[in-house]
């Protein structure tokens, strides 16, 4: 394992653990304590008597400094990047909440039988977004843990009230043979959607239905690793599943009567920022 797996996330600014009381109130009323933190604003008695912007109200700490604080001001409500705590801080690993958000459904696909090189995957793709927050309730990117977190498809009935991880053919000739096949794991990856926003995506652009019907696929997000008490990260014997999502029903149709659907905005937008990402579109029924 990397040495840098050993560490684990470092807090955000904002998380820190806050001053006591006492140091609060002796920070604003005496003039020698040290220098406020690059993320303190001058105190009441530093400021009273000078002219000029708040920067340069603040120590000269502070003023070396300028566009870390300007940076913390305006970043409040963007998606922030985390890395790992150390020691006991690792509970605020715990403490983060995870979110599976369906932003693309597949429509249809072609089923294949037994001929799977010929094999057509769903369209459009499945595009899955992934929402971490903080204990605070800001939307974050935990970089570190990202090699550690994985989507997983499985297939269900078309109300979702059962999996199907085995089926027959329509005629029932065929012995049960596995239904959903192709890549059906998926790791984050970062790009931004329609209006720019930056965000943390799953994608399955190669998963295919042996035989046709009425489905609905499920997403379940892992995390494969695990930390032990003196803060090393290592590989999990067993994935934590995080969260899980359903996308809407659709439908696999025989091969002659399949026609794909466009290629839609979003795929697009992905593919110029160089997703691993593709669409097949068929030479005809």
């Amino acid at each position: 394992m990397p040495s840098s797996y050993k560490k684990l996330f470092h807090e955000l600014p904002w998380e820190s653990p806050q001053p006591s009381p006492r140091s609060v109130a002796s920070s604003d009323h005496s003039n020698t304590q040290s220098p406020p933190s690059s993320w303190s604003m001058p105190s009441q008695s530093e400021s009273s008597g000078q002219q000029g912007t708040a920067w340069s109200q603040a120590s000269s700490t502070d003023r070396a400094s300028p566009s870390m604080s300007n940076q913390y001001i305006s970043s409040q409500s963007r998606v922030q990047h985390s890395s790992f705590l150390n020691d006991g801080q690792t509970r605020q690993v715990i403490s983060r909440s995870y979110h599976l958000d369906v932003v693309q459904h597949p429509q249809r696909t072609a089923e294949f039988g037994s001929a799977s090189l010929s094999r057509l995957p769903l369209a459009p793709p499945v595009v899955v977004q992934l929402t971490v927050r903080d204990r605070f309730g800001n939307s974050i990117i935990p970089e570190m843990e990202l090699p550690f977190l994985i989507a997983h498809l499985s297939l269900f009935t078309d109300d979702g009230s059962r999996p199907l991880d085995m089926g027959t053919s329509p005629n029932g000739e065929a012995p049960p043979r596995r239904l959903l096949y192709g890549n059906l794991v998926s790791s984050p990856q970062k790009l931004r959607d329609l209006q720019g926003r930056l965000g943390l995506y799953f994608l399955f652009p190669d998963a295919s239905i042996r035989w046709r019907g009425r489905f609905q696929l499920g997403i379940s997000l892992l995390r494969i690793s695990e930390t032990n008490a003196s803060g090393t990260m290592s590989i999990a014997s067993q994935g934590t599943v995080l969260a899980q999502a359903r996308t809407r029903s659709f439908d696999v149709y025989a091969h002659e009567n399949y026609v794909a659907p466009p290629t839609t905005r979003l795929t697009q937008s992905f593919l110029r920022q160089g997703a691993r990402i593709h669409a097949f579109t068929p030479n005809g029924p």
